[in-house]
């Protein structure tokens, strides 16, 4: 009897001393913990995601924290550090520059930490890459926009010929701005429309949403139709078109046609307004239920190539929204967090 108390004395002193020094302990139990990298809180889209990775890790029976970046690339890189520091099991990484977050993921890779990114891609050109990915193919979000907004003007006798842009660009530190400004230049293409002025929004800034494009409609009134980067850009664009005397609701003479993305708020509020014509949804719940699956396979050892079933970087349809289908389709981000229809 002494032998065997001696013996259950000496196993918990190893416990222990394991978990006080970072070993995994044999014995030893306990929740996952993941931590979340988020770029920032100042745009409700990031918020939700932050809501929903939280909501279905937990539905796992895993602990979650986030560290939030606050669109500060090196801030970032330290906010990893100190997750990893803290011992989670899991990274989920947003990431602020896609460019930038490279050399974490080739830290982390070091470290053996396993990783998903989410939302927002890598360069294509990186060279190590997250143990997977859940995003959103934006270069079929914004194709998809613009069609159907084709399709509005040309039921109210638009030509190709006669559409002229005003292409509003987000952030190009963000690869899903410089996806969806391709899907966009795809779609002028095909349709033989002229995009006539082009402005960038460096960080995602309102105010440069508000510059540019009150320049851009100083500078050629015949712009009938804005190629928008993000809803979350809409109210420096709408405030430019109704100081330019140009806002006017969808059926009514001089509407300018709106083909945007992601369906914030905003969005919702202005396609049921009529000032906003197509917005395509950035899946902000669809891409955490991927990635949640997707680190509880890594977490159980499981590797993802582009040949595994899911591949390791995917990539979600977007459902685009007009007045339509606004009230018909189901899990719109924009409608949960809508801060007045709660």
């Amino acid at each position: 009897m002494r032998k065997i108390n001696q013996l259950g004395i000496s196993l918990l002193v190893f416990v222990l001393i394991t978990t006080l020094a970072g070993i995994p302990a044999v014995f030893a139990g306990g929740k996952k913990l993941i931590g979340f990298s988020s770029v920032g809180r100042f745009s409700l889209a990031f918020i939700a995601g932050e809501k929903y990775l939280e909501r279905y890790s937990k539905a796992e029976g895993w602990d979650f924290i986030s560290a939030i970046a606050e669109n500060d690339a090196a801030k970032q890189a330290q906010d990893i550090d100190d997750l990893v520091a803290r011992g989670v099991d899991l990274v989920i990484i947003m990431a602020v520059d896609s460019n930038a977050i490279n050399s974490t993921v080739r830290a982390l890779h070091a470290d053996d930490i396993p990783m998903i990114g989410y939302m927002r891609p890598q360069d294509p050109s990186a060279k190590v890459l997250y143990d997977a990915f859940a995003g959103q193919d934006t270069v079929a979000q914004a194709y998809d926009a613009s069609i159907s907004v084709k399709k509005m003007m040309a039921k109210n006798g638009l030509k190709g010929s006669d559409v002229r842009i005003l292409h509003v660009v987000g952030d190009p530190k963000d690869e899903n701005a410089l996806l969806r400004k391709k899907g966009f230049e795809k779609a002028a293409a095909e349709n033989g429309w002229k995009i006539v002025s082009e402005i960038t929004c460096d960080g995602w800034s309102l105010d440069k949403a508000l510059t540019g494009s009150t320049n851009a409609l100083e500078a050629d009134s015949s712009i009938n139709m804005v190629m928008l980067a993000s809803d979350y850009l809409w109210p420096g664009v709408k405030t430019a078109l109704k100081n330019k005397s140009k806002l006017f609701k969808r059926g009514e003479k001089g509407h300018v046609y709106i083909a945007s993305q992601d369906l914030f708020p905003v969005g919702v509020d202005d396609i049921e307004a009529g000032y906003m014509d197509a917005s395509t949804i950035l899946d902000m719940g669809g891409m955490a239920i991927t990635a949640i699956e997707m680190a509880k396979r890594v977490l159980a050892g499981e590797k993802f190539t582009e040949n595994t079933t899911p591949k390791k970087q995917n990539w979600m349809a977007g459902r685009t929204i007009t007045i339509d289908n606004l009230h018909t389709e189901e899990a719109l981000w924009g409608l949960e967090f809508h801060p007045d229809r709660k």
